[in-house]
C-alpha cells in the first residue's frame, strides 16, 4: 500500500518536475555547454574549451564592469537594509495606518521592472521630470540638468531606482523576523529601565542578525543580476560607466551575437555571487539562542 501511494505521488508530481527541468535546468545546462564554444550567429559552433573564460579578462574595461557591479550591489543592499529596517521597526510598533502603509509598499514590488524604470526615467527627465523642477523651485539648481549624461549622477539614479524596487521585499522579510522576537525580552528590558535605543542594539539587532545575513545575500544576488532597470534607465551609459556585468553579457549575446562569450560572462557573474555569498555568510553569520 505505501509503495502504491508513493508511486501515485510521484506520478502526480511528474508533470511539474518535467516542466521545471525544461524551463529552468535545461537552459542553464545548455548555456554552460555554450560557454565552451565559439558560438556566433550564422556560423557553425566551434569547441574552444576554456578560451571564452580567458577572453573575459581581455574585454575592454571589464575591470571597471566588475568594480561597478560590486559597488552597485553593495550600495543598493546596504541602503535597502538600512531603510527597510527603519520601516520594519516602525510598522512593528502597530501604529495607526500600519496596514495601509504595508499595502502601499506592495506597489513598487508588484510593478514590472520596466514600468518602474520608465517611471523613474520620467522623474529624472531633464525638462519634464519632477526631480529637476523641484530642485529649481527650491533654488538648489539654476538650469535643467541631464542626470543620465553624467557618470556618478547616472549611477545614483540606478541605485535609487533599484532600492525603490527591492525595498518592499526587504521590509516584509525584516518585519517577519521582528515578529519572532519574544515580547518577554522587551518587557524585561522595560523593567530594567532600558531606553528604546538600548533595546534596539541589545535585543532587536542581535536577534534578527541571522535573518539580516540571509536578506543581505538575497539582495546581493538580486542586485548582481541587475539588468532590466539599467537597460531602461541608462543603457550602460554614459559611456560604459553603468555597464554592469549582466549588461555586458547582454551586449555580447544580442548585440555582438557572440553567444558563447555572453553565456560565459553570465556564468562568471554566478561564480562571483557564490564566492561573495559564502564569504559574507562565514564572516557574519552567528547562531542566536534565547
Amino acid at each position: 500500500m505505501p509503495l502504491k501511494r508513493n508511486s501515485f505521488n510521484i506520478n502526480m508530481m511528474l508533470p511539474a518536475i518535467v516542466f521545471i527541468l525544461f524551463v529552468m535546468v535545461f537552459p542553464v545546462v545548455y548555456s554552460f555547454v555554450m560557454s565552451f564554444f565559439d558560438w556566433r550567429l550564422g556560423k557553425t559552433p566551434k569547441f574552444i574549451g576554456i578560451e571564452n573564460y580567458i577572453n573575459i579578462f581581455k574585454i575592454p574595461d571589464i575591470a571597471h564592469s566588475v568594480w561597478i557591479t560590486i559597488l552597485f550591489a553593495l550600495v543598493v543592499t546596504l541602503l535597502a537594509i538600512i531603510f527597510g529596517l527603519f520601516l520594519a521597526v516602525l510598522l512593528n510598533m502597530e501604529l495607526r495606518g500600519s496596514n495601509f502603509i504595508m499595502a502601499i509598499l506592495l506597489i513598487p514590488w508588484a510593478l514590472p521592472p520596466v514600468v518602474v524604470g520608465l517611471m523613474w526615467k520620467w522623474i529624472f527627465n531633464p525638462r519634464l521630470g519632477t526631480f529637476n523642477n523641484i530642485l529649481i523651485a527650491l533654488g538648489l539648481l539654476d538650469n535643467f540638468r541631464e542626470w543620465q549624461s553624467e557618470p556618478w549622477p547616472a549611477f545614483i539614479m540606478i541605485v535609487l531606482t533599484t532600492v525603490y524596487k527591492v525595498l518592499p521585499l526587504t521590509v516584509f522579510l525584516l518585519s517577519a523576523s521582528l515578529k519572532t522576537i519574544p515580547r518577554e525580552l522587551y518587557e524585561a528590558a522595560d523593567v530594567d529601565g532600558m531606553s528604546p535605543v538600548g533595546r534596539f542594539f541589545s535585543i532587536t539587532l542581535p536577534l534578527i542578525r541571522p535573518s539580516m545575513v540571509i536578506i543581505f545575500i538575497l539582495l546581493s544576488v538580486e542586485t548582481f543580476k541587475g539588468f532590466d532597470l539599467i537597460y531602461v534607465l541608462t543603457r550602460g551609459g554614459p559611456g560604459n560607466f553603468t555597464s554592469v556585468l549582466n549588461y555586458i553579457s547582454f551586449l555580447y549575446s544580442f548585440t555582438f551575437m557572440k553567444f558563447g562569450l555572453g553565456a560565459t560572462i553570465a556564468f562568471f557573474v554566478s561564480f562571483l555571487i557564490i564566492i561573495i555569498s559564502i564569504f559574507y555568510y562565514r564572516l557574519t553569520y552567528k547562531e542566536v539562542r534565547y
